[in-house]
């Protein structure tokens, strides 16, 4: 909310611009758009732009496997030539066009060629006959990888049904993460440059890209299919999951009824107690976001902002004006009654993502009711309405304010956490002061790896000894995080079913997470559903080709 000086009138029109924050119109995307994001949003996970070309079968194949397919050998050998040099994104997605994605009943007849028993379940010895000695032959390697997989193998048989289960499961969590990310990188863009935003056209759908020259072949007369090679199918399939580590931890029920974590939305004391040198120290409060999530409970009416008196004007209603004192009270950082300018400015950060400068802030003071140059209680109610005489009493602006903050459309705060800091200490007068993190400066995550990694149990995975999955067991919850070593991102599934009594922060039992090239990543944090029975955190981890 940068303002400039100048009269009252000036002030009220520059605030209004200025707050005001881009919106794309929002229609249904039809099948073309969807399938030209989903294009989008695979490549966007391998290449930094989509400007950018495939050089490499590698590439190829690791862009295709975030776009949900199973390509085989033959299948990557069909696109990529002796004469191929590099793919655009336009070639890109023609091949996804012709490549559709496997379907779960094709892999289960692939399997249940070899199920004499008809139980679900293949014998190793017959597994490993048909992969090193028929077709699209693995290694032997290759096949103890699979045979190695924990939660597919049991008394020498492999469960293809589960295996099924979980490579679906799997490639929906990969293009799941992808169009995840893509919408996170795109509101990130929105955040810091403002008018830029990335999306469809408001005239006409995507058109169908372009093909280039360098794949209209032969082939495009053919129907680009696995389908018909079922055994195929079934090797790519073999080949996503490399190798796991499992971990089993078991946590005894919490017998103290008071605990901290039974009620998260009450007002609860958290504590530190230790001996400091001389430095500066931060601070970063934080939750496992087990259970703060974000709020699915539909709002069935939503809360008035403004309404006018008999005369016109427009005034807060009681509601808004209640929720604009919480939300005064959490951002006065001093609790001193007033706003200073760079307490102001969290929440200016907050809401709109700009600053208000010096010269603005001056105006602010000369308009609305302050008080050692600070804005009170009252000037921030004042502020808010102008903001709603500015829009002729439309209430969006006022709505974009109240859900960066936490609110929902019933003015209830579901979605941020109030919290507040003392500071005791003997010998000394510590100062403290707010410190802005930036959008995905990685701060807390940097702080997280690095207390896990000097605290918890690490494990090497199998045959793969620059990838470490490191567990680390508090008293009420379990934290896990994996390092990547090699020079290469990997791709890691992850399976907490058989986990009982748990919740963790992504909120899937089973998902996939992405580990760039030397590099350490949160995977997940895990608290019991219910504290005051015992909780048992088993997790296999898999190595995806």
């Amino acid at each position: 909310m940068a303002i400039s000086p100048g009269s009252d009138a000036a002030f009220s029109s520059q605030k209004s611009s200025l707050c005001e924050s881009p919106r794309t119109k929002k229609y249904p995307l039809n099948e073309e758009e969807i399938f030209y994001m989903s294009c989008r949003a695979a490549y966007l996970t391998v290449f930094k732009s989509s400007l950018e070309n495939i050089i490499s079968k590698d590439q190829l194949y690791l862009a295709l496997q975030h776009a949900g397919r199973n390509p085989s050998q033959k299948t990557i050998d069909k696109y990529w030539t002796p004469q191929t040099a590099k793919l655009n994104f336009d070639d890109f997605c023609i091949i996804l066009r012709k490549e559709k994605p496997t379907s779960k009943a094709e892999l289960l007849k692939s399997f249940k060629q070899l199920d004499i028993n008809d139980d679900g379940c293949i014998l190793h010895t017959d597994l490993y006959k048909l992969l090193t000695k028929r077709g699209e032959k693995m290694t032997r390697e290759e096949v103890n990888a699979v045979i190695n997989l924990a939660d597919v193998n049991a008394d020498g048989k492999f469960d293809y049904i589960k295996f099924c289960k979980l490579y679906m499961t799997t490639n929906e969590q990969c293009l799941k993460t992808t169009l995840e990310k893509l919408d996170v990188d795109s509101k990130l863009r929105r955040q810091q440059f403002g008018s830029h935003i990335e999306g469809f056209p408001e005239r006409d759908p995507s058109p169908v890209p372009k093909p280039s020259p360098r794949i209209i072949r032969k082939t495009d007369q053919e129907t680009f299919s696995n389908k018909g090679d079922s055994r195929s199918s079934l090797l790519a399939t073999s080949r996503k999951l490399k190798t796991s580590v499992s971990f089993t931890i078991t946590m005894e029920a919490n017998s103290n009824r008071n605990s901290k974590l039974t009620e998260p939305n009450s007002i609860k004391v958290f504590g530190w107690t230790g001996e400091l040198g001389p430095g500066i120290y931060w601070l970063i409060p934080s939750t496992t976001g087990c259970r703060l999530k974000k709020e699915v409970k539909p709002i069935t009416e939503e809360a008035q902002l403004v309404r006018r008196d008999e005369t016109g004007e427009l005034f807060l209603t009681k509601e808004f004006r209640s929720t604009l004192s919480d939300i005064f009270e959490i951002i006065d950082l001093d609790g001193n009654g007033l706003l200073s300018l760079e307490e102001y400015n969290f929440f200016e950060l907050r809401t709109s993502g700009e600053k208000c400068d010096e010269d603005a802030w001056a105006v602010c003071r000369e308009n609305f009711d302050t008080k050692k140059n600070e804005l009170t209680r009252q000037g921030f109610m004042d502020l808010n309405l102008m903001e709603a005489n500015d829009r002729e009493g439309d209430p969006r602006d006022l709505w974009v304010t109240l859900l960066s903050m936490g609110y929902n459309k019933a003015l209830e705060l579901t979605e941020a956490c109030p919290f507040v800091i003392d500071i005791y200490a003997d010998k000394c007068k510590p100062r403290m002061k707010a410190v802005h993190m930036e959008p995905c400066s990685g701060q807390l995550e940097k702080a997280i790896c690095k207390s896990v990694l000097n605290k918890g149990n690490a494990k090497v995975m199998d045959g793969y000894e620059n990838i470490i999955v490191y567990t680390h067991k508090h008293d009420t919850w379990i934290t896990s995080i994996i390092e990547n070593k090699s020079d290469n991102k990997v791709i890691i599934h992850i399976n907490n079913e058989l986990s009982k009594n748990c919740i963790n922060n992504r909120g899937l039992n089973i998902f996939a997470v992405e580990v760039a090239p030397k590099s350490t990543m949160v995977c997940q944090h895990v608290m019991p559903l219910n504290e005051r029975q015992e909780w048992i955190y088993n997790c296999v981890y898999s190595l995806i080709s």
